[in-house]
């Protein structure tokens, strides 16, 4: 049996979050990548996707778990792969020729064998007559190319792609990931397999023959799923999209459950606000999008004129976003009780009909009504009615004990931003506390 190209074994990969603690983005997560296979990494936002690739090629060091080359663990980068990133990154000071020779620097390689990989290898991006060009004297598709180019010149065995046609635009990308399926079936570049990162369920299904897909928070391995759809695909075709929709549908169930109230959305217990006397009972907090209110209603719109029926994925085409995203959108106007998801569907419920159609004055009363229900604003109303200010800090303290796998200062920017827009809490940047809003009288916690 042959060994994997790259393999991670129980990969777990902290960072620092808030208190010193190290907060884990990925956690346990066994891949392997073998010879000749194109494999693709999938999963929304925030699941991990490119802190896995930066830890499988060797940017970045796991924090327990090891990555393996043939069997063997290594030091540093991975001696046979080579990474395009999102952004070109090239030097604007040099031209094409050299942006590319930049690829061969760990090479012990003549100046002849140098000249003749790098012509070699710009003819087969498609960049024959731009050898002097500068990259400010070429299109994002062009210097993507000259990214490529630069990452095949050493001639790897494994090409890693972080969302690497994400930044361009559609035809660009269409165009770009048939050239690397060309030379990823082709002879020429001494390529054996390839491990791209993405967002876009079309994409992974269209290139790779295997397809991971992560669930976030930390991220793990949710789903493996094996594709064996002939090349060239065709997108149109009932066996593509029966793919993307198996995909979509276990992605979607798990991220939007049919049942959702809110005990489930909530972590473990939370740290809870002490009085003098006594210890007020423990709090569970929900895991607010990082979004503002507007984005909410400008969701319950598309929804209101969308046929019935209207899945995450019909959204994300009419929004324009990533799919990740407007699952983060969708989840947020579900904790309002604005939307609900039976199956992979996303409908208005007659509450978010009624936000849709109501005045301003009236809007900010019903998202008001409905932050009141939710635990962590009712903590913070709480403090504010018992102290009539809370620190940032301490809120921060709390959302992380309750909630250890999510940014606490991305819920608190969200806890500021929705108090504010329904008018029971303000915010002082100076000293870094909240306070009572126009409307906290009114608030019953």
């Amino acid at each position: 049996m042959v060994d994997a190209i790259v393999e991670a074994i129980h990969l777990t990969k902290s960072f620092p979050g808030p208190l010193g603690l190290d907060v884990p983005v990925v956690e346990d997560l066994s891949l392997s990548v073998k010879e000749g296979e194109w494999m693709a990494i999938l999963g929304q936002s925030g699941s991990g996707k490119s802190t896995i690739l930066r830890c499988m090629i060797g940017l970045l060091p796991p924090s327990s778990g090891e990555i393996l080359c043939y069997g063997k663990p290594f030091q540093g980068m991975h001696p046979d792969a080579s990474m395009v990133f999102q952004t070109f990154a090239l030097f604007p000071w040099l031209t094409v020729s050299q942006n590319v020779e930049v690829g061969l620097l760990s090479k012990n390689a003549g100046r002849e064998e140098r000249d003749a990989l790098v012509n070699t290898v710009i003819d087969l991006i498609g960049l024959s007559n731009y050898h002097e060009a500068y990259p400010r004297e070429l299109s994002g598709g062009m210097r993507q190319r000259v990214a490529i180019a630069r990452a095949l010149v050493s001639r790897p065995q494994l090409l890693c792609l972080d969302e690497a046609f994400s930044g361009l635009d559609v035809f660009t990308a269409e165009n770009l990931r048939q050239e690397m399926l060309r030379l990823w079936h082709g002879k020429d570049t001494g390529l054996k397999s390839v491990l791209m990162v993405t967002h876009d369920i079309a994409e992974a299904v269209e290139t790779a023959t295997r397809i991971g897909v992560l669930f976030p928070r930390p991220g793990r391995l949710g789903l493996m799923i094996d594709n064996p759809l002939p090349y060239p695909r065709d997108s149109q075709s009932a066996a593509f999209r029966d793919m993307v929709g198996l995909i979509h549908n276990a992605i979607t169930n798990h991220c939007l459950p049919d049942k959702h109230p809110i005990a489930d959305r909530m972590a473990k217990p939370s740290l809870t606000p002490h009085t003098a006397t006594s210890q007020a009972p423990e709090h569970r907090f929900e895991a607010l999008p990082h979004l503002p209110a507007g984005q909410v209603l400008g969701l319950l719109s598309i929804l209101e004129d969308a046929p019935p029926h209207a899945t995450v994925y019909d959204l994300a085409d009419a929004l324009g976003r990533e799919f990740g995203e407007v699952i983060t959108l969708v989840k947020a106007a579900e904790i309002l009780n604005f939307v609900e998801t039976p199956g992979h569907e996303v409908n208005l419920t007659p509450l978010g009909l009624s936000f849709h159609n109501a005045t301003r004055t009236e809007r900010k009363a019903i998202f008001a009504a409905q932050l009141q229900k939710l635990n962590v604003f009712q903590y913070v109303l709480g403090q504010l009615g018992t102290s009539e200010q809370l620190s940032s800090k301490e809120l921060v303290a709390a959302l992380h004990e309750s909630l250890p796998y999510e940014n606490g200062e991305h819920i608190l920017q969200t806890i500021i931003a929705w108090g504010r827009y329904a008018g029971i809490l303000e915010y002082d940047p100076q000293q870094h506390r909240m306070l009572p809003g126009i409307t906290a009288a009114a608030a019953t916690v």
